[in-house]
């Protein structure tokens, strides 16, 4: 009996011990500030591009200086408490190309295909709270890696080759940038990256059948001002924004009216 009595007690003790915790998980839910966020970011086309004289020119060759043809411009984020927020933004390109060449009855056809694809993976944080018909400004850092593959039927490239080119057309790097915001709403912002500067760099490298071997890098540092769109949906937490939250501190509440006093019963009401 006192076995059953020890384990009768032990489930209450748990079973409290539940209620108490999915009481105080539902009201931290419950209280938490959670946005998801979608946008986009336009980066307007550079007016010069690198020149080095004396570069050299390896056979694996060297497709995208300046790195013109990636842009990490959709994106996808969280935002707590409204001021910070993760941001992942991505990129994806695909080229194809085809050619004929026909030298009397030899008819020749080449086919190539280039695939890419980029993500970043980024901090924004706003250095005031975010409200409605409000300027913020804002710092954001991130951390970007680009694959792309490389696909010929020319039996001259090798596969070794094609993966080095690849490699010339898969950057990494990483952004620190500062801007600010405007609030049109809390679920709504036009913004511009005022300060930004990237870091980028490839390399590749292969052995040919003479055996070869072929190298070759690029590093770019550049400065870069762009425009942003921004979109908010709250997923969780109060369904008052903050606008309206702060507008109902401001308003006055109406004076509650006393309660009539009753007076005491007379002595011809107690008779």
């Amino acid at each position: 009996m006192r076995g059953d009595n020890f384990r009768s007690n032990s489930r209450r003790v748990l079973l409290a011990c539940s209620t108490v915790g999915l009481v105080l998980s539902a009201s931290s839910l419950a209280h938490a500030d959670v946005h998801l966020a979608v946008g986009s970011r336009f980066e307007p086309y550079r007016y010069t591009k690198a020149f080095l004289p004396n570069a050299p020119a390896p056979a694996i060759g060297l497709a995208n200086q300046s790195f013109q043809t990636t842009s990490l411009s959709p994106y996808l984020g969280a935002f707590f408490a409204q001021r910070y927020g993760v941001i992942l933004g991505l990129d994806l390109g695909w080229v194809s190309q085809s050619s004929e060449t026909q030298v009397a009855t030899m008819l020749t056809t080449k086919n190539d295909s280039y695939l890419q694809f980029g993500f970043s993976l980024g901090f924004k944080s706003y250095l005031r709270d975010v409200k409605k018909d409000r300027i913020v400004p804002y710092l954001y850092v991130d951390f970007f890696k680009y694959f792309a593959s490389v696909a010929t039927n020319d039996t001259s490239v090798t596969g070794d080759k094609a993966s080095a080119q690849a490699d010339t057309a898969s950057p990494v790097g990483g952004t620190l940038a500062f801007g600010a915001e405007y609030f049109v709403g809390t679920g709504f912002s036009i913004g511009a990256e005022i300060f930004g500067l990237r870091l980028s760099h490839v390399g590749a490298e292969y052995t040919d059948t003479a055996m070869t071997r072929q190298s070759v890098g690029f590093t770019q540092l550049s400065m870069y001002s762009g425009l942003t769109l921004n979109y908010r949906f709250q997923v969780q937490g109060s369904t008052k924004s903050t606008d309206d939250a702060e507008e109902d501190r401001r308003r006055p509440t109406a004076p509650v009216a006393p309660q009539p006093s009753v007076p005491p019963p007379t002595p011809e009401a107690i008779d």
